[in-house]
């Protein structure tokens, strides 16, 4: 009887013990925050994009768009403007 119940104890402990460890590891899986850019950098991985180590930069980058036919000699530093 008295093993019975040492046994069911030390089970009950180690079942808690790594029960609260997987959901630790479960949490930080689940948590990972994707970059606006992930996609791109799948699809399209410029060298541009890796620090020396070779590891991608997830830093902040601008993003332009030229329309079509936008004249160069023109330009305006003061009409570029920040999306939100």
């Amino acid at each position: 009887m008295t093993n019975t119940f040492l046994f069911s104890e030390a089970f009950l402990i180690i079942g808690l013990v790594l029960g609260w460890m997987a959901a630790n590891i479960y949490a930080d899986y689940t948590s990972i925050e994707e970059h606006d850019y992930d996609e791109l950098f799948e699809k399209n991985p410029h060298p541009e994009l890796y620090d020396e180590d070779g590891k991608l930069n997830r830093g902040e980058y601008l993003t332009l768009n030229i329309e079509p036919g936008y004249d160069i000699d023109g330009f305006n530093p003061e009409d570029l403007s920040e999306e939100a």
